[in-house]
């Protein structure tokens, strides 16, 4: 059973976006790196409101200038690709920052663009990604806790 088939992991008071789920991996042009570029991310969890939603990162490789310390490294979760469609190759899941996006806009470009969904994370690989970023001492506990990472 993947993340996507649990009943609780649909917004369900936006209509809408009944096509966001927590587990989600989408693929999509984001403003938030530098430069600016389609890049992979997970949907880890809805706002209580529903408004937003927590993502990470998928990267290649690991930024050492950017996570030099073996804290850091610690929390970039090793993924490879094998029985994982959405990941090319041996990746990396940053877990040491949550990325908050209205849930609209994802919303609105999966409208557009359905095959910005890319896969699904299975239930082991979420509990793995929560348990790191549960771990991280660089997201604040409100921002957990708001994600449902914990109660």
């Amino acid at each position: 059973m993947t993340i996507s088939e649990s009943p609780s992991s649909k917004p369900s008071s936006i209509s809408s976006l009944e096509n966001i789920e927590v587990g989600q991996v989408l693929k999509m042009h984001v403003q938030d790196t530098t430069p600016p570029k389609e890049k992979r991310f997970i949907v880890i969890g809805f706002s209580p409101d529903e408004t937003l939603l927590a993502t990470v990162y998928i990267n290649s490789n690991i930024n050492e200038r950017i996570n030099w310390s073996a804290e850091q490294q610690a929390l970039q979760v090793e993924f490879n690709s094998d029985g994982r469609n959405y990941l090319n190759k041996k990746s990396y899941i940053d877990c040491s920052k949550l990325t908050e996006r209205k849930t609209e806009d994802i919303g609105s470009v999966i409208d557009s663009n359905p095959e910005a969904i890319i896969g699904y994370l299975s239930e082991a690989d979420y509990e793995r990604i929560a348990e790191a970023i549960r771990s991280a001492p660089t997201i604040k506990g409100k921002y957990k806790k708001k994600y449902g990472l914990y109660d």
